[in-house]
């Protein structure tokens, strides 16, 4: 009868620990990782300020991406800019809301151009850029 018990309540730790850890998950961390650059509360007031030059529309677009990723019911304002370099094309997102800038990372949408080459492409679509590129050396 005991052991029921003392395993029960285990059980119940290990879901509240559970529950906890993928919660904070979502909330993003305090400082930038894996490269990604800091960003100011200056870089998100020039993101909306209309001016005489083009508005970077690259770090509005991604920074929907990052909102619709991981603050999609919370009044917040993302910027998302390309990461390091690498095969998995990864995202930086930075979001202002009433907690400060937090900062997420993630891979860019699937079919986000990184680099020379597309990637996460669809399988039809490599093959066709393989079929046009060995047309080309004949």
């Amino acid at each position: 009868m005991i052991s029921t018990r003392i395993l029960l309540l285990l059980a119940a730790l290990a879901l509240a620990c559970t529950a906890v850890g993928s919660t904070n998950q979502g909330q993003g961390k305090p400082e930038p990782e894996n490269g990604c650059p800091n960003v100011t509360e200056d870089s998100f007031r020039r993101l909306n300020q209309p001016t005489t030059k083009p508005q970077n529309n690259l770090a509005r677009r991604l920074g929907e991406f990052c909102h619709d990723r991981f603050h999609k019911n919370e009044n917040v304002t993302c910027i998302g800019q390309l990461g390091p370099t690498s095969r998995k094309c990864p995202l930086c997102c930075a979001c202002r809301g009433a907690a400060g800038i937090i900062y997420n990372n993630a891979n860019a949408p699937r079919t986000f151009p990184c680099g020379n080459v597309k990637v996460n492409t669809p399988l039809l679509s490599q093959r066709q850029h393989v079929k046009d590129s060995s047309r080309r050396y004949k």
